[in-house]
């Protein structure tokens, strides 16, 4: 920011007394009013000793070096062996503090205009922000000695580390992020966009979130894990914040307003987070689901599902859509995914359908519709229909489950859908009831020679002896096609003709021989 580098020297000095609290709660001495000793009887505490950098040397009272060459900007302590470890931003070093001598016992260099400075009790490892190198520097407090440099954002500023996930959270106040140091590993895991010119870092232990102030925005942006899930207004150019556990208040020095922002993290207005329910209705008891929620996945046996601390705004959500419970049995949710505006919204009901696998299929000799394999509602009713080929007939209907039918004789008809399993149309051939033949009839003339002998006694007629010496049938161009089983032969019939014929044939004879003298 351009006020930021303009400024440098006036922040400088709000940064140095922010060091000077820090000094004088662990009795090391800063000052600037001069070569003194007064203030002994105050019971707030004064300035035993004042420590100069550049020869090492301790000297009682307050005092001030006219000549600054090293610019001490940031301080930390390592409990772990009683070292304070101060970052000389014009020197480009660290300078390393024995708390039981007051001595300078190391000068570490590290990257050039280092600034913020933070301890990780984890690993006994000291983190130093290089502003002008976008790097941190780490230090291995056992042997003071740098072992990494992590490449970070531009004008890395504040540092802090978190002891709930062993993060070290980085200000890169020339790109609007903070980097996420990873300790166990010294890399960067995440990098979160915040607000303007991020410059003081904080962890309050009371609810894990980090506090970032904002210079160039005018709000610290509060993170939990890698996510900001909020951002506070605060004054104008917040640069410094500090957590105070005995009140458990958030404290940062608003530099252009000359202000003090007091922020309380158990106040409603600062965080209100809500819950979010998701209910299930439909599923057999003990069936295992899922829900996605903002990104976030959980399972569960029981019939809902919640989510916590959940920030005013707009959130996507999908659910398990497809459950399967066996062979040929599933549940699907009737929504799958949606989204919900929080806290207008705070729950959502979801109902599962049961549903049964069904095959509907014929034998040979027709065809079915519909036809293949279907998922459809327990207890839904379908409508079937079954179609015989040619020279086929539909027998009925048949299945292998406890699928019903209301007349699974019936060529249309409905099935009820009870359980998984099989439709079937059933088909047969049909037999053949007609025969046609072809019968060819012919007409026909008759030529009879007959030969009568009449012998006479005493009666006029003793005997008649006839024989019918040739009958010849030729057959006439026309012929009758006709059916067998319709139309009756006419075969008996033309043999009755003939024979009628022959007779009256005979008695005419007869009888013209009886009448001649």
């Amino acid at each position: 920011m351009v006020w930021r580098m303009s400024k440098r020297g006036r922040l400088i000095v709000i940064i140095a007394v922010s060091i000077a609290i820090l000094f004088l709660a662990s009795g090391l001495p800063v000052t600037s009013n001069g070569s003194q000793n007064s203030g002994q009887n105050n019971t707030a505490g004064y300035v035993k000793y004042t420590l100069n950098l550049l020869n090492n040397t301790l000297i009682n009272g307050n005092f001030v070096n006219t000549s600054n060459a090293k610019e001490p900007a940031w301080v930390a302590y390592d409990p772990s062996n009683g070292y304070i470890y101060v970052t000389n931003y014009a020197s480009g070093t660290v300078s390393v503090i024995d708390g039981a001598t007051n001595t300078v016992i190391a000068n570490i260099t590290v990257g050039p205009a280092p600034w913020g400075v933070a301890y990780d009790p984890s690993n006994g490892y000291i983190y130093v922000t290089n502003y002008a190198s976008g790097t941190v520097s780490v230090i291995d407090g056992a042997t003071n000695t740098v072992i990494a440099n992590i490449t970070v954002g531009p004008a890395p500023w504040g540092v802090a580390y978190d002891p709930s996930n062993g993060y070290i959270y980085v200000a890169d106040s020339g790109s609007d992020s903070v980097s996420v140091i990873d300790g166990a590993t010294n890399t960067v895991i995440a990098t979160i966009p915040v607000g303007i010119g991020p410059v003081g870092v904080a962890y309050d232990p009371s609810n894990g979130y980090i506090y970032v102030a904002d210079s160039g925005s005018g709000t610290v942006s509060v993170i939990n894990g890698t996510t900001v899930i909020a951002n506070i207004t605060v004054g104008i150019g917040p640069v410094g914040v500090a957590y105070d556990p005995s009140n458990g208040y958030i404290y940062v020095t608003n530099y252009f307003s000359g202000t003090v922002s007091i922020i309380s993290t158990t106040s409603s207005q600062a965080i209100e987070t809500y819950t979010v329910t998701f209910t299930e209705s439909g599923l057999p008891p003990g069936t295992q689901w899922s829900v996605t929620f903002d990104g976030l996945t959980k399972s569960s046996t029981s019939n809902s599902i919640t989510f916590t601390g959940v920030l005013v705004g707009n959130y996507t959500w999908n659910v398990s859509s497809i459950i399967a419970v066996g062979s040929g049995t599933r549940y699907v949710v009737q929504t799958s995914s949606g989204t919900i505006s929080v806290p207008n919204v705070l729950s959502v009901s979801l109902i599962y359908v049961k549903q049964y696998r069904v095959t509907i299929q014929p034998t040979a000799g027709g065809s079915t519709s519909p036809s293949g394999t279907f998922w459809y509602n327990a207890g839904s009713t379908i409508k079937i229909t079954a179609t015989p080929a040619p020279g086929y007939e539909f027998v009925g209907w048949e299945t292998n489950s406890s699928i019903t039918f209301t007349n699974s004789s019936s060529a249309t008809t409905t099935a009820i859908i009870n359980s998984p399993g099989t439709i079937v149309a059933l088909f047969k051939a049909v037999p053949s009831s007609t025969q046609s033949s072809t019968v060819s009839v012919t007409s026909s003339s008759v030529s009879t020679n007959s030969s009568t002998s009449v012998s006479t006694s005493s009666s006029p007629i003793s005997s008649v002896t006839t024989s019918t010496t040739s009958t010849s049938t030729k057959p006439t161009p026309s012929s009758v096609t006709t059916s067998t089983t319709s139309t009756p032969s006419v075969v008996p019939t033309l043999v009755v003709v003939v024979a009628v014929v022959v007779a009256v044939s005979i008695v005419a004879l007869l009888m013209i021989k009886l009448r001649k003298p």
